[in-house]
């Protein structure tokens, strides 16, 4: 569905804002967590493949290249980001009248659907709308024209609790057929548990890795007990070593490769967890850490 190579993009003299060879590849049918520090690259990754930013690389969407049949490529897309694109004068009923004027299978009637069934007034003008109403509504417009790709940035922020429960309820569904995909930005990691199929890291520009989500998680532990105990762990293995008041946790990489004190406990971290050794440990380490033990 998305083939990436050798992405490249700079956007200031003093690379605030970059990319560094990214390549990767999302199948039809699945869903990837896109992970990383705030600043670590991934809402320009989103805006080069959204056509917003151009880059030295290539992309191909559901078979159409961005830079040779840019037009075909974009039709594919079904978009959502923080700052939204539709003009705030408008209300939701123009916006689909408007917008949907860009893509050739676009339907009002499934637009509307999805307006009322998110709990949306069609007359209400978008600027007086939440932030999760606005994501309700882009989100609604980007499921009405048969997207193939859909690009999600930070979406469930500012939706609440049961709002957030349907939209990862609909993502799940839209790949379910194996046609369509999703990559969804978020610092929600408990979604991406849920239903992300790939994670993709990225720190200061670079896709550390992309990989397999249950693969990525199973290649740890998380090991909790007396801090001597957990210093017996080969530092080779160690990502990051934390001291708690009462004990010591530690994650550790290649965890079929180096056994550990039977009396630690030990469990397989979650995405929020992994995020959190990963930046602890530092960036020169993370980077190590990946070179190791995830490349592919």
């Amino acid at each position: 569905m998305l083939q990436v190579w050798n992405l490249d993009k700079k956007l200031s003299e003093n690379h605030t804002f970059h990319l560094e060879n990214i390549s990767f590849h999302i199948p039809k049918g699945y869903i990837c967590g896109l992970i990383g520090e705030n600043g670590a690259g991934k809402t320009t990754l989103m805006r080069v493949l959204m056509g917003l930013y151009h880059a030295s690389g290539n992309i191909v969407i559901d078979g159409h290249d961005l830079k040779l049949d840019e037009a075909a490529a974009k039709e594919s897309l079904g978009l959502v980001f923080e700052e939204g694109f539709f003009q705030g004068e408008m209300s939701l009923e123009q916006i689909g009248i408007f917008y949907g004027q860009l893509y050739r299978r676009f339907e009002m009637e499934i637009y509307l659907s999805y307006l009322e069934q998110f709990g949306l007034d069609k007359k209400q003008k978008y600027k007086k709308l939440s932030k999760g109403m606005k994501t309700k509504t882009q989100f609604a417009f980007a499921l009405s024209h048969d997207a193939k790709l859909f690009l999600l940035d930070e979406p469930t922020a500012g939706l609440d609790k049961h709002f957030r429960e349907e939209f990862l309820r609909i993502c799940a569904k839209l790949v379910s057929d194996g046609e369509r995909s999703v990559l969804i930005s978020s610092h929600i990691t408990e979604d991406l548990d849920r239903i992300a199929d790939y994670i993709a890291y990225m720190q200061d520009g670079k896709l550390l890795f992309f990989l397999p989500k249950d693969e990525l998680c199973e290649q740890f532990w998380i090991a909790t007990g007396e801090d001597y105990k957990c210093g017996l762990i080969p530092e080779e293995a160690v990502v990051y070593k934390e001291k708690n008041p009462y004990s010591t946790s530690v994650m550790v990489a290649n965890r079929k490769r180096f056994p550990m004190d039977e009396a630690l406990e030990k469990h397989t971290p979650d995405i929020r967890e992994f995020m959190h050794y990963f930046v602890k440990g530092g960036k020169q380490n993370a980077e190590t850490v990946a070179e190791k033990y995830l490349k592919k």
